[in-house]
């Protein structure tokens, strides 16, 4: 029966991947992590971490969770063996999806050998306990997160289908080749953020949705998009964000001048209900802004 169930799962992961296909425009998706996107998806945060391990900033982002964590979890180094991230959240709940080369003929060894156990789920291979666990869809794919969303995940018979339309309206706005994006179609949130970053999960519960993207290539570009219920709200996250930029300051140390000067990269506009922010930093001054905000 579990071998019957993991045909079928399996199956159904083929077929809805053979049938989302990218769009022409707008930010790249794998598309055998589109069918495991529940329906009601309200945020998706995506790393082509394939393409970012060819950047020089890969170093400073390494270790987050979401490239780190993950790569830690399914046993493989992050640099030369996974393709993308996606954190997916409806605001209760969030877990990861990623792509990568996972299955090399020692992998479950290591896996248990750093203190999880090897359990299966209709017929796929679990390793962790029973409040966290990555689970291995396929060679190639993985879900990780707490363990009854990942056997959540599992049981959507017939897959999420891929983003929600709102969510794909939005990254259709997104360029293709972006290495670090996020879409958000408003609600309450509570991302695994660390360090200074965790004041961002205020300043997006008080939007109605928006977007953000970024390329390494070439130091720090990139945009950030928010829209909120009303001018007057927007008028409060723009200034939610300049104090968060002014926090930043006030941490740098005063004897490093060049940090001081990364925070004149980050312009925060209002535009009515919009919000616009700016980045665009070189790369010497994005490495030491980087590592300031990721700072626990």
């Amino acid at each position: 029966m579990q071998l019957r169930n993991s045909v079928v799962f399996a199956s159904i992961a083929l077929l809805a991947a053979c049938s989302i296909r990218p769009p022409d425009t707008g930010v790249f998706l794998d598309p055998s992590l589109a069918p495991l996107i529940p329906s009601d998806t309200t945020l998706l945060v995506g790393v082509r971490v394939e393409k970012l391990a060819q950047t020089p900033l890969f170093s400073q982002v390494a270790n987050l969770n979401m490239i780190g964590g993950f790569a830690r979890e399914a046993g493989v180094d992050a640099a030369s063996r996974l393709w993308q991230v996606l954190l997916v959240s409806n605001g209760r709940r969030s877990f990861m999806l990623g792509r990568g080369k996972f299955t090399n003929g020692i992998i479950a060894p290591e896996l248990v050998r750093k203190g999880g156990s090897r359990f299966a789920y209709r017929g796929m291979n679990m390793f962790g306990d029973e409040q966290k666990a990555v689970l291995f869809v396929n060679a190639s794919t993985a879900i990780w997160g707490e363990t009854p969303v990942v056997r959540e995940v599992v049981d959507q018979k017939q897959g999420g289908g891929g983003p929600p339309p709102r969510l794909a309206a939005l990254m259709r706005e997104i360029p293709r080749e972006t290495q670090i994006w996020g879409v958000y179609a408003g609600g309450a949130v509570d991302l695994p953020f660390a360090g200074n970053l965790q004041n961002l999960n205020k300043v997006l519960s008080m939007l109605g949705g928006g977007s953000f993207y970024f390329d390494a290539g070439n130091g720090v570009n990139g945009t950030v998009l928010a829209v909120a219920a009303s001018a007057q709200d927007a008028q409060q996250v723009h200034d939610a964000l300049v104090g968060f930029i002014g926090l930043g300051r006030m941490l740098a140390p005063k004897n490093q001048p060049d940090l001081q000067r990364a925070f004149d990269g980050l312009q925060v506009m209002q535009e009515g209900s919009r919000i616009r922010v700016q980045i665009a930093e070189p790369e010497e001054l994005a490495e030491r802004l980087i590592g300031l905000w990721t700072k626990p």
